[in-house]
């Protein structure tokens, strides 16, 4: 993990970074992929009900992924600077 990158993300705060990289950077594109993938595999003849569904369960899958990855770098980044203290 590059510590000078993490220190400027950690400025702007967890509420930004869950939301830029856990809902727009992982969920809804996870939701756009899945729901395509899904129509190749098995269509349905409602084209729209998975793409609904998606949009609100991997937004808030990608939530609790936002907060899962800032807790991870966070314990990473704190390790980094105690040691170099």
């Amino acid at each position: 993990m590059n510590m000078d990158k993490w220190a400027k993300t950690r400025e702007k705060g967890k509420q930004r970074f869950v939301l830029v990289n856990g809902v727009l950077g992982w969920g809804i594109p996870t939701a756009i992929l899945w729901a395509v993938l899904m129509e190749f595999i098995e269509p349905l003849e409602n084209i729209w009900v998975r793409p609904i569904i998606a949009l609100i369960i991997f937004p808030i899958a990608g939530i609790a992924f936002g907060h899962l990855t800032w807790n991870r770098s966070e314990k990473t980044y704190e390790k980094a600077t105690s040691n170099t203290l």
